[in-house]
């Protein structure tokens, strides 16, 4: 009784647990963002840092600063690229305001065809759900930038206390375990380490590789800005799932600037980006990400959404190495194991799915080599005859 009362309050406190920390991520998600996302680059960068002190000695603070340097330089390099293709796209606006005009009236006329809406009622309907929206999409894109700029100052001085207080905060894990439990612990360290470094060095490999074959593809077909627009669907196929339709609406879009004739431009940009899917899906991703990190396509699905839904486009973004975390704990705890199985992609062998000869027989092979001993038959109950006088 007393255990079972025991397993009861454990699973009430660990249903409380959940509750509480997607809490803590929903109200508090503009803080986590910059820590979580600067303690997986500090993970990804701590060799750079140990190569400083451990071969050319230099100081630690020193070491620190150069490795965040490097860090930022690297980002901004990236950032200046894509920089000089939008301040090109931006110039060639009116073209895109004269052939989006063209593409948008080619709609209403089949509109107003198809479902019989007049053009008049098209334009109101627009207009009544622009009103509606413009103020908070104002707001909205001003609250947008304010955090990007905000982020792009957080992450590097988190990044910096990261790599400084690296002994303080591993010295902090192990105050919490017993001495019993600190070679646990370190290994639980180790395998989350090991984890995010493959993951991101994964996913910056693959970043790469679809962003060269998409920039050659929309170039092959006579698309303008084809390297941003490659650039552009590779970082959006960060976020899984839901990055890529976003990638295509946003290129084709992009591609009216150069050609309005629908078929040529917006046909030729979903084929090519559907290719580039294809190949990303089937080969790049299993090879050089899924063998990093081993989520199953419903864990990976339904944390994205978890992810969405709590944090925005940063949840979505952070939603797969910090399942990957997660999945590293519960590996490592015994009673939390079934859960990281759970998220695994570890198929087990036929269970259910047996057929039912191949049961039965092994089941008679166990009655043959362990039979049951026989039960002693029940005395009767039942009141003996009075002998009849």
């Amino acid at each position: 009784m007393e255990s079972t009362q025991v397993n009861y309050q454990k699973r009430i406190f660990t249903i409380l647990l959940l509750v509480v920390v997607a809490a803590i991520i929903y109200l508090g998600s503009d803080i986590l963002f910059p820590i979580v996302l600067a303690f997986i680059f500090g993970v990804l960068i701590r060799p750079i840092d140990s190569f400083f002190q451990r071969k050319w000695h230099f100081p630690k603070l020193l070491s620190v600063i150069i490795t965040v340097a490097i860090a930022v330089i690297v980002f901004a390099g990236i950032m200046l690229l894509l920089g000089f293709q939008l301040k090109e796209f931006f110039s060639d606006l009116p073209t895109l305001e004269k052939n989006m005009t063209k593409v948008i009236h080619d709609i209403a006329d089949w509109i107003s065809k198809t479902f019989d809406i007049s053009n008049v009622k098209q334009e109101k309907i627009v207009k009544e759900n622009f009103m509606k929206g413009g103020s908070m999409f104002s707001m909205e894109s001003f609250g947008s930038i304010t955090g990007a700029l905000v982020n792009f100052i957080l992450v590097p001085l988190y990044l910096f206390l990261f790599l400084f207080y690296r002994e303080l905060l591993l010295g902090f894990l192990m105050k919490l375990v017993s001495a019993k439990s600190a070679e646990r612990m370190q290994i639980i360290v180790n395998d989350i380490k090991v984890i995010i470094r493959m993951y991101i060095l994964g996913l910056l490999l693959e970043i790469a590789i679809v962003a060269a074959l998409t920039t050659l593809g929309l170039w092959l077909i006579g698309v303008k800005y084809a390297l941003f627009l490659g650039l552009l669907v590779a970082l959006l196929n960060l976020i899984p799932y839901v990055g890529i339709l976003v990638a295509n609406a946003l290129s084709c879009l992009i591609s009216l600037s150069n050609n309005p004739d629908i078929q040529q431009s917006v046909l030729g940009v979903i084929a090519v980006i559907g290719a580039v899917q294809l190949i990303d899906n089937n080969i790049l991703l299993p090879r050089i990400v899924g063998s990093k990190v081993r989520i199953n396509a419903l864990a990976s699905i339904i944390c994205v959404i978890v992810g969405g839904s709590l944090a925005g486009v940063p949840g979505m973004f952070l939603a797969i190495p910090v399942t990957a975390i997660i999945k590293v704990v519960f590996d490592a705890v015994p009673n939390l194991e079934p859960y990281g199985y759970l998220l695994g992609d570890e198929m087990p062998k036929a269970i259910f799915w047996t057929k039912k000869k191949e049961v039965t027989e092994k089941i008679v092979k166990e009655q043959i080599k362990n039979p049951r001993p026989n039960k002693p038959k029940a005395a009767s109950r039942t009141k003996p005859k009075p002998k009849s006088e």
